[in-house]
């Protein structure tokens, strides 16, 4: 059972490094030819991505029939080496491709003190990560129980606060929050936009995403490609709340970028802080949109129309099935176990014996 969970673990893992590396190409490419994603596919894309890393293990079991016994990346690799392909003794390389099964049965048994230092500081980290989330959550249950209703819309509690300083949306099991801040109340236009942008994200379901993606932080906190698929999805959602109102004929698009600004200015002044389990009107300038970019500053572009004049790819059903099919054909070749002992593996492990042997022949004179 132990040794199940870590390898669906690892497999999960290298699954969502491997599907960032697949939308990273496929951008890199459009943006090569003059094209970009909408905002709306790049984020169903991301989360799709998301979804087949999750399933990955499955996925490896239920169609490892669809490509040949040979295709995975061990054999691909073995073949590579013989070939000529990489400079390095067969037993280092043998140690090599067979890695993640010798990092799983460490694991496991725990035989190393660098394996206990490494799970012991993995373990402090979820801790850590778990502690602050639950803080997280308890500030909010305080902020909600100090605030004065505004009005109700359905399930949608519009609510004040003198705690905060910066609009956002928050949940309970079933009901939807839209906290305001006291200094806000006496700006009619500032109230409509920041509870209007933040109804928007109910509607796009921002809120209950910012949710799950809070809970799994602590278990893929050291993924590189989790924590810029999160960064990312965060100014995409901003991006399309933003969008959505500026279609509206009714906002004006001076006024919406005067109350970004309005809201930046009082977090700065404030340090104000986010939640990890609210949607906020305004991201922290240390989430950047670009290199050197923050969120904000991306945000009012688009709202001014001021990004370069490359064409928007809207991704249809064909767009994200192709490129979920690319994903998922590199996530077989990499799970993927060999069937079988092939021909150039056992021919590599001759190799790796031979060598092992004339070290022994070379440490007995």
């Amino acid at each position: 059972m132990v040794s199940a969970l870590v390898n669906y673990y690892i497999d999960v893992n290298i699954a969502l490094l491997a599907t960032f590396g697949v939308w990273i190409t496929v951008r890199f490419g459009l943006s090569r030819i003059g094209y970009r994603f909408s905002f709306q596919s790049e984020q169903n894309l991301i989360i799709a991505f998301i979804g087949l890393a999750v399933l990955a293990p499955v996925l490896v079991r239920v169609g490892s029939g669809l490509l040949p016994a040979h295709a995975n990346v061990t054999d691909l690799l073995v073949s590579w080496y013989l070939g000529g392909g990489v400079d390095m003794s067969a037993r280092q390389f043998q140690s090599l491709i067979g890695a993640k099964g010798a990092a799983v049965d460490e694991l496991i048994h725990r035989d190393s003190w660098v394996t206990l230092l490494g799970l012991g500081l993995g373990a402090a980290a979820f801790g850590f990560f778990v502690a602050r989330l639950g803080a997280n959550a308890v500030s909010l249950h305080s902020i909600l129980n100090n605030s004065f209703p505004l009005k109700k819309l359905g399930r949608v509690q519009v609510v004040a606060s003198d705690r905060v300083e910066v609009p956002f949306t928050t949940r309970g099991w079933r009901s939807f929050y839209v906290v305001m801040p006291v200094a806000m109340i006496g700006d009619a236009w500032k109230m409509r936009i920041a509870i209007a942008h933040e109804m928007q994200h109910i509607r796009h379901g921002d809120v209950t995403w910012e949710y799950v993606w809070s809970l799994v932080h602590p278990l893929m906190f050291w993924n590189p490609a989790f924590s810029m698929f999160r960064k990312r999805l965060n100014v995409l959602r901003e991006l399309l709340c933003d969008a959505a109102l500026l279609s509206r004929q009714t906002f004006n698009k001076r006024r919406y970028c005067e109350t970004l600004l309005s809201v930046a200015k009082n977090m700065a002044q404030t340090k104000a802080r986010n939640n990890a389990l609210a949607v906020p009107f305004v991201e922290p300038k240390r989430h950047l949109a670009r290199r050197g970019q923050s969120s904000l500053e991306y945000r009012i572009l688009y709202a001014l129309e001021l990004p370069s004049a490359r064409k928007s790819l809207r991704f249809g059903h064909i767009g994200l099935m192709l490129t979920m099919s690319l994903a998922a054909m590199l996530i077989l070749l990499l799970l993927q176990q060999p069937s079988e002992w092939s021909h150039d593996r056992i021919m590599l492990s001759t190799i790796a014996n031979l060598e092992h042997l004339e070290s022994l022949n070379s440490s007995s004179k």
